[in-house]
Parts: C-alpha cells; structure tokens; sequence
C-alpha cells in the first residue's frame, strides 16, 4: 500500500524542543500540549514559541477543552485526570472510578452533554486490563466497559456524536461503539491493523477517520465509506518520529498537527479537509477525586 502523502517532504515543524510530547489539542486559536514533567503548554503556531499554563509534577498525555476554556488532561504520571483551569490553577478530577484506582488514564473527549470520556490504558503493556470510564456533570465516575482491555489509548467521536472510537493499540486496531441518549452499545471492533502500534484518532468533518501510529512512523486514513489507506509515512524515522496524538487545527481547520514524542516537537500538514469541530460544553465535570 502506497502512502498518499510523504512525510519526509511535506511535513513541517510547528514547534520543537519540547519534552516528549504526547498529547496535542487546539484551542482558542493556540496549540497545546503536555510533557513529560507535567507542564501544560501553549503553543503560538505561527512562530513555535510556547508559555507554560501549568505544572502539574506529572506526565501529561491527552488532552480535551470545554467551552470556558476548562482544560481536561490525563496525568499518567500521577494516574489522575486534571482538570486545570484557564489560570493554571488545577485540581484532581477523578483518581478512582467505582472503587477501581486509575493506572494509565490516557486520553479524554468531551461529548455535548458535558459528559467527559476516558481511556485508561492499564497497569502495564501486554496486561491487557484497560478500560473506558466517563464521567458526567454532577455524576460520580463510572465505568463505560473494559471489553476494550488491550491497551485502550486515543478516543473520538465520529460527526453527530453517537458513535465512540477507540484505539486499542495491543488489538492492535480501532473498535467502536454505539452512544445514544446516555445508553452505551456493546464494543464493536472496526478493524485490525497487524504489524503495528496505533494511538490516536481525528476526525475530519466529512467524516474521514485519522490513525496515528507510535509503530511504524506512519497515518492511516479510514475514509467515510470504509476504504482505509496509508495517508502518511516516514521510511526514514526522521520527520514523523512516532506520533503518538492528533488534532485539526489553524485558521481554516485544515492542517493536521501531530504530536511527536521521540521528535520532541509538533510537526503539521496541510490537508483538503476540514477538521471536526469537537464538541465544547459550557458545562462539564466538576471535582470527583477519591
């Protein structure tokens, strides 16, 4: 399968330097992302210099905003979800969920409602004991299901807000399932991906579907009719360098950012497709830690 796009030479770096970069998110005109020492950090895009937000002691990795500006950020370094105010100010949102202690919480989405969605990835590779748990506004945490074990990592919802997707990266693959009214469907698998190491998911607004891999240095892209294709690959392991996360962003929503972890910076594409417009509730979860 040839690889649409070639990273080595269309990809540019929005911002290097950075300390192992996992997560990426744009918000309020600004790129964001977490390091490897808890720092939350805004990126301006047009020249690659960043402001710390907030220092957590942690290790950032997936990061999700609501509609005031509310930062949600899973600290694997401390197994907690955050949720770190426009301030910087920050406060434990959830380290427990139904008695079960967080172990690798990986990555948040915000559905409309407000309701905040969470992997966690499990105790160590290769236990295969993840699972995704959400929480609502004014609800104590809850279990969604953990048939979605095998290293459950990079979560999104398809446009509409009914579907949820997850990465599993031990599957390795994507499964899906069905949220309707607050009901969740059973786990779907959607497809396999052998011989690699998934981790995040995009949207585009058409309803495209974009898989970043830690393993090989490459992007898949799942169009709306089901057709998957290698939309981005790096041979070289130079200029993808395992992307781990990635989000749609700049002034049209059009670029694709990638957030890569051994590169220690953000590179970007531009693409032909507008990015999904996640959902921002002004109303979202509150402190839930304990």
């Amino acid at each position: 399968m040839t690889a649409v796009r070639d990273a080595t030479t269309e990809l540019v770096t929005v911002a290097g330097g950075l300390d192992h970069p996992e997560g990426v998110a744009w918000h309020d005109g600004c790129l964001w992302c977490g390091t490897e020492h808890g720092e939350l950090l805004r990126i301006d895009p047009a020249d690659g210099s960043h402001e710390v937000v907030a220092r957590t002691g942690g290790f950032l990795l997936g990061l999700a905003f609501d509609g005031a500006g509310v930062c949600f950020a899973c600290d694997v370094g401390t197994a907690r979800v955050l949720r770190i105010e426009p301030d910087g100010s920050y406060e434990p949102l959830v380290d427990a969920v139904a008695g079960r202690r967080l172990r690798s919480p990986n990555f948040p989405a915000l559905s409309p409602d407000g309701t905040l969605w969470v992997s966690d990835s499990g105790s160590a590779w290769g236990n295969d004991d993840g699972f995704l748990f959400r929480v609502r506004p004014g609800a104590d945490p809850e279990i969604v299901d953990d048939a979605c074990r095998r290293f459950p990592n990079g979560i999104a919802f398809a446009p509409g807000g009914e579907r949820l997707y997850v990465v599993e990266s031990r599957l390795p693959g994507v499964s899906t399932y069905d949220v309707r009214d607050g009901r969740v469907g059973e786990r779907v698998e959607l497809l396999r991906l052998e011989g690699t190491v998934p981790d995040g998911l995009a949207f585009a607004a058409d309803g495209a579907l974009y898989i970043g891999c830690w393993r090989p240095d490459r992007v898949y892209r799942l169009s709306p009719g089901g057709a998957l294709e290698i939309y981005l690959d790096d041979y070289t392991a130079e200029y993808l360098t395992t992307p781990t996360n990635l989000a749609f962003g700049g002034p049209d929503g059009r670029t694709l950012f990638l957030a890569s972890l051994s590169g220690w910076s953000i590179r970007a594409l531009t693409t032909g497709s507008r990015g999904l417009d996640l959902a921002r509730p002004r109303r979202s979860p509150g402190r839930h830690a304990g």
